[in-house]
């Protein structure tokens, strides 16, 4: 895969839409195209009109080992943290739990600041919603 212009086979766009997106306090779990009230609720009792989940490992789904992982995910949170963005910790794993990766439910961010933000820390994809929308996939361009 070029990691300048990547191109998703058919196999990991699928394992992306299969995915489960887990905010780990408060329990959420969020599946792409599908409508979530606890998300629902959540969001509008936080004021927040749109969100992303976006992770920092594994860089354009390459497998690194879980230290770096550990590091990335660390530069993303002091990232995120000095833009003034509230977040949530959670993990984003597969249907089957054969993987995991740490990532962030990021409030209140645009769309265009989520995908620089994924593509700061080289993903492919990130999940993108608004209040009361279902929750998207969003294929990084570069």
């Amino acid at each position: 895969m070029d990691q300048n212009n990547p191109t998703l086979d058919e196999s990991l766009l699928d394992a992306y839409y299969k995915s489960v997106y887990s905010v780990f306090r408060p329990s959420i779990d969020i599946k792409i195209g599908e409508h979530n009230e606890d998300l629902a609720v959540f969001l509008f009792d936080n004021n927040a009109f749109s969100w992303a989940f976006v992770s920092a490992c594994n860089p354009f789904s390459i497998n690194i080992s879980a230290l770096e992982n550990q590091k990335r995910t660390s530069d993303l949170i002091a990232f995120v943290k000095e833009k003034n963005w509230r977040f949530l910790r959670g993990e984003g794993h597969s249907d089957q739990n054969n993987w995991k990766e740490e990532s962030l439910l990021i409030l209140d961010i645009s769309k265009n600041e989520a995908e620089a933000l994924a593509n700061q820390f080289e993903q492919n994809a990130f999940v993108f919603g608004y209040l009361d929308k279902t929750p998207e996939l969003v294929i990084c361009k570069r």
